[in-house]
């Protein structure tokens, strides 16, 4: 019995450290695509440097450049908190990167949560490790205080109080949680938020994101398993026998190592950096601070990511209606998202052409951008002019944007962020786009700091344009 127990033992290991060199033989393969790369996002950087490579000088050099002509000012905590986790990765000094001490430029940040969330989360993993700046406003321990207000009755966090609970920010939320376990309060709200990641994981093991499946998600659950030291078979997270790693692999990895936002779409930047920075998480145990790695997170057996992933959709996952005559009346996929209050105003921005959305899916819940602020402005104004000039350094002729961005500018409509940079793909808040709204219908502007929803933004142009008065 004990001899067969022992076999039974040696083959479990023999198949995990099969998974493990797998999920590393992928790792270096996007490695190698990244490093081919002119230019690179933050988080793909992050990934070299996790996986041992030397992100190119070029790189820093971009960075550099960008912090300087802003003199070392961004709109968001958000911004200088990746920043510092990508510099505290790299074994360089966060407060004296280039002559800004940006550790003292998060503390002293006011509206810490301005980009919800996500800010005070990332903000929480930049000041983990590093000792507090004298008259510093912000600290862990009033951060970890602040997050942890943030939380649902059913375990989840939203992007904002009183929203509902977002699986993404959630698993990013665990993550943080899990380097202050023994805080009581902390630990409490890490397994409340674990409980709550464990029941959106359908039967299949798949996560969603406005009933869209999302790869995205799989990979900060494994992200916040690895740093928070529990292993990928772990019952709460296994289902048909398969960990969230083989769902990933199996379901979401293309032929050429890049990874798929949904199954039924072709792979994406943001799922693919995502993708590996979750690989690179079993490898480290962490990914955003660095920590010892207290256990070694083995997948259950899966085939090897070098052959060819399937691409069978699992059938309790519905892409598209099922029903020949159920039609969508705007079109979108995600027309199920959109709140009620909003609807009827939605239809009209369709049938007005005034909005579009990102492919087949309007994203009603997310907030919206200052490029797709500046499209929406552009159609309601309306505006012809289609001309391109080097004005911002962020906006280049080849950006869907740059036509709608140009034009707002040009006509007074909306301005930049600043006299360098026009941001946008940064959060639109209520104050500016009713500023900008007001350069055209002469409304009243709303002081307001917030941010704005898709839906509630397209809902109070067509209110102002189309419809009622504001």
């Amino acid at each position: 019995m004990r001899k067969a127990l022992a076999v039974i033992l040696a083959v479990c290991v023999l198949l995990g450290a099969v998974c493990v060199k797998a999920s590393e033989d992928t790792c270096e393969k996007i490695s190698q695509l990244y490093l081919e790369k002119a230019e690179l996002s933050l988080w793909e950087a992050l990934g070299l440097s996790l996986n041992g490579y030397r992100i190119p000088d070029s790189y820093y050099a971009a960075l550099k450049e960008d912090i300087v002509s802003r003199n070392g000012v961004y709109r968001t905590s958000l911004e200088y908190a990746k920043i510092i986790i990508l510099l505290k990765q790299d074994g360089k000094n966060p407060k004296d990167f280039h002559g800004y001490n940006l550790v003292s430029l998060l503390q002293s940040f006011k509206k810490i949560d301005k980009s919800g969330v996500n800010g005070v989360i990332f903000a929480l993993f930049a000041l983990t490790d590093v000792q507090s700046e004298d008259n510093a406003i912000w600290t862990k321990d009033n951060l970890l205080t602040l997050l942890l207000e943030y939380q649902n009755e059913d375990g989840g966090f939203p992007l904002a109080k009183g929203w509902g609970s977002d699986s993404d920010l959630t698993a990013m939320a665990v993550s943080v949680l899990a380097y202050y376990q023994n805080n009581k309060q902390a630990k409490e709200a890490m397994d409340k938020a674990l409980s709550y990641l464990s029941g959106k994981l359908d039967n299949d093991g798949f996560m969603y994101y406005q009933k869209f499946d999302s790869s995205e998600i799989l990979s900060q659950i494994i992200i916040a398993l690895c740093t928070a030291g529990i292993s990928l078979n772990d019952s709460r997270f296994v289902r048909n026998g398969k960990t969230l790693y083989d769902t990933l692999i199996e379901n979401y990895m293309t032929k050429d190592f890049r990874f798929k936002h949904s199954i039924s779409q072709s792979a994406d930047a943001m799922a693919t950096e995502q993708a590996y920075l979750a690989l690179s998480a079993m490898k480290t145990g962490y990914v955003y601070v660095k920590k010892e790695k207290s256990v070694i997170p083995e997948p259950s057996p899966s085939p090897s990511p070098i052959a060819s992933p399937s691409s069978t959709v699992p059938p309790n996952i519905i892409h598209e209606p099922t029903d020949p005559a159920v039609v969508r009346k705007t079109g979108f996929f995600d027309e199920e998202s959109i709140s009620k209050r909003y609807y009827s105003d939605v239809l009209t921005a369709y049938t007005e052409k005034l909005v579009v959305g990102d492919g087949n899916n309007l994203r009603p819940l997310d907030n919206l951008t200052r490029a797709e602020a500046c499209v929406m402005l552009y159609n309601v104004a309306p505006l012809d002019t289609d001309i391109f000039v080097p004005r911002f350094k962020d906006i280049c002729r080849e950006s869907w944007y740059s036509k709608y961005v140009l034009a707002c500018y040009l006509n007074g409509i909306m301005f930049g962020a600043d006299e360098v940079y026009f941001e946008p793909d940064s959060y639109i808040t209520v104050f500016e786009l009713t500023e900008s709204i007001s350069r055209i219908a002469g409304i009243d502007v709303v002081n307001d700091d917030s941010f704005i929803t898709r839906e509630a933004a397209i809902s109070l142009m067509v209110k102002i344009f189309y419809g009622e008065s504001y």
